[in-house]
């Protein structure tokens, strides 16, 4: 588990980056409750000090977060730092430019398929017959190479909580130029018949 010194903001209120004002509130709110001083669930866990880090890092976050322009300004230099980082940045792995990912779209694929039901298997399918590798979304949408693995994979015991994964499903459909709503509705759909099952 990273320490909370290396996490992004995101992380650290266990949230997308594509969250919504709303969905920052909430989260932070319930880290804050997780992470008072007198939790019985935390006591043993951490130390004072380490309590003490943990709140400064979600407030921080928090007041980040909530501020557009904050948030902007962060995640501009979050992912510039990142990439210095790593600086080689393989051609597979520079995010795909602009112009190209716009020109992707799932319709203009031939797959036929007829109405499209979006599960982790068709994802996944949509997203190799547009040449488009993990990595390349994960770098610009943030999200986890492991998480995106567990979506296409349909790995339902290792999916995060739905608030979290409407997000990371919304942020991946974007990237590919597909309709969010449709994508998320699609999946919960899914978990929900497999669930049944």
């Amino acid at each position: 588990m990273k320490r909370i010194e290396e996490q992004t903001y995101y992380e650290i209120l266990e949230i997308s980056p594509t969250a919504t004002l709303k969905e920052i509130q909430r989260a932070y709110e319930r880290s804050k409750e997780t992470f008072q001083s007198d939790s019985v669930a935390i006591y043993s866990l951490f130390s004072e000090e380490e309590i003490e880090k943990i709140q400064t890092a979600i407030e921080e976050a928090y007041r980040v977060l909530m501020e557009e322009t904050l948030r902007k300004d962060y995640d501009r230099s979050y992912y510039q730092e990142h990439s210095e980082v790593k600086q080689e940045k393989p051609p597979e792995l520079k995010a795909i430019s602009r112009e190209k990912k716009e020109s992707l779209s799932f319709t203009e694929l031939s797959i036929e398929m007829g109405e499209v039901t979006y599960r982790g298997k068709t994802m996944k399918q949509i997203r190799e017959r547009m040449g488009v590798e993990l990595k390349a979304i994960s770098a610009e949408t943030k999200i986890s190479q492991r998480v995106l693995e567990w979506i296409e994979e349909e790995t339902l015991e290792k999916l995060p909580s739905i608030v979290y994964l409407k997000g990371f499903l919304k942020g991946y459909a974007q990237f590919l130029n597909l309709d969010p709503q449709k994508v998320v509705s699609g999946y919960l759909q899914f978990i929900s018949e497999k669930k049944k099952k």
